[in-house]
């Protein structure tokens, strides 16, 4: 039997007339110069004196480092290709020592947990504000991090994710200034944030608020191939940007992709110059449209006036559940019907991620769909109603759990067990059980009920 290859596959899925309301950045290529989308194969190349060498760089990728930074207020920029998680992991080793404690967004990436088990470290969980009215979670709050470090005072620093994936932002500036007068370091996962530097009309960058450090994945929303990612150092004198680049020299493969590292390199130069007055067209559209939703009956979004934090404009995430539907429905709806691909969906919201390589033709498709559906009866779903990730309450050390003797076994029979493993959805890769978790009542029915996971591994 013939099987088709992932190319045959990928190749099928381009040629589609689609909307690609989803990451990566460039949207199909729409993003990405001639220049670049002519010569890539022709750039695919190792390295020479001509063409530099990342892990030690004194050329042309030196200089494109440091047109980076200055383009985004860093002391030192790190180019990264494999993703923001290889930032995440080499910002936490540079930074702290085995044996001790970080503070961490209790919503925080998995690459962060993962950081944690190499660097070895101990979390301290801090849970951010939950929105029941969207069933979305909001930002960690300055108090809850100025009682975690009240509780740990020799923490060695905290990391916040800022802005979330549904777009909420904490309040960097507030965080920083309280957690530098404890002597501790900031680490922003700002991972789907690097547009901010680009228009005073969103939030306003992490770094510019007084973080240590911001990791930024500009695959996400500039026009940027996937993988490619940044790890900017900021006016600090608590991380060394020497030791910095030893972990991520280690983390990072010793055969960087040069298609990578000049779509990266053509990002930054494409946002500082032309792409930086598109990208207020877009945001005038897409502040256009989510106008246009607040007035539609059944459906609703989330807009800035209501949350209590700043929030990322470019992300739009529509509420179908009025309808009758799940989001999960909406968002098969908009792809069958309407040709719209969007990022992710949840029980109630789909979420629309509108980035630099965007065009005003594809707002209007998506503006015309959701209003065609607004006004389509269904029937009825049943609908779950989203509840907070459940609390974490550690029974082991992380690593000592990541590392023990461990066996898989069925979800339901896991009460009371330790856990071994990071579990948690793709997207949007938040942990809902991490290893020396112990596993509650509370966790096997968030897993039973809002996940496909059957077994899980535990310690032994």
């Amino acid at each position: 039997m013939f099987e088709k290859s992932l190319l045959d596959e990928l190749l099928k899925f381009s040629k589609k007339d689609a909307v690609r309301a989803h990451m990566p950045g460039h949207n199909g290529g729409e993003g990405l110069s001639s220049k670049f989308r002519h010569n890539a194969f022709r750039i695919d190349v190792t390295e020479f004196d001509d063409t530099d060498n990342l892990q030690s760089p004194q050329g042309i990728l030196k200089a494109a480092q440091e047109r980076a930074a200055k383009a985004f207020g860093a002391k030192r920029t790190f180019f990264l290709v494999n993703g923001s998680t290889v930032g995440i992991q080499a910002a936490v080793l540079a930074a702290t020592t085995p044996g001790s404690k970080l503070i961490v967004d209790r919503c925080c990436h998995k690459s962060v947990i993962a950081a944690m088990i190499l660097a070895g470290v101990e979390p301290v969980f801090i849970e951010p504000e939950f929105a029941p009215a969207f069933g979305i979670y909001g930002a960690v709050r300055p108090l809850s991090v100025m009682d975690a470090m009240h509780d740990n005072p020799d923490a060695a620093g905290v990391v916040i994710t800022s802005p979330n994936y549904y777009g909420v932002c904490a309040d960097i500036e507030k965080l920083a200034q309280h957690i530098h007068s404890a002597g501790m370091f900031l680490l922003v996962d700002e991972a789907h944030g690097a547009h901010f530097a680009f228009s005073d009309a969103l939030p306003k960058p992490a770094l510019k608020q007084g973080a240590d450090m911001a990791v930024q994945s500009a695959h996400k929303m500039l026009p940027a191939l996937g993988q490619t990612a940044m790890l900017h150092i900021g006016d600090t004198e608590l991380v060394s940007g020497e030791r910095v680049g030893k972990f991520v020299n280690m983390l990072q493969t010793s055969s960087p992709s040069y298609m990578l590292l000049a779509s990266l390199d053509e990002a930054v130069h494409s946002m500082r110059s032309d792409k930086s007055v598109g990208l207020n067209k877009l945001i005038d559209k897409i502040v256009e449209i989510k106008s246009k939703i607040g007035v539609l009956d059944n459906v609703s979004c989330v807009v800035k006036s209501n949350l209590e934090n700043d929030y990322d404009v470019m992300k739009m995430v529509v509420d179908f559940s009025s309808l009758g539907i799940t989001g999960y429905g909406a968002a098969e709806l908009l792809r069958h019907d309407y040709g719209i691909y969007p990022e992710m969906a949840d029980e109630r919201n789909v979420l629309f991620y509108f980035t630099a390589g965007t065009t005003l033709k594809d707002l209007d498709k998506v503006d015309r769909a959701i209003t065609d559906i607004s006004k389509t009866e269904f029937k009825p779903q049943p609908l779950k109603k989203t509840p907070p990730l459940p609390q974490i309450k550690m029974a082991k050390r992380l690593g000592s759990a990541f590392y023990a003797e461990t066996e898989v076994i069925d979800v339901s029979a896991a009460i009371g067990r330790v856990c071994a493993e990071i579990v948690n959805c793709c997207p949007p890769c938040v942990p809902i059980v991490v290893p020396g978790q112990l596993i509650t009542n509370a966790v096997v029915e968030y897993i039973n009920n809002y996940t496909e996971i059957e077994t899980i591994e535990v310690t032994a």
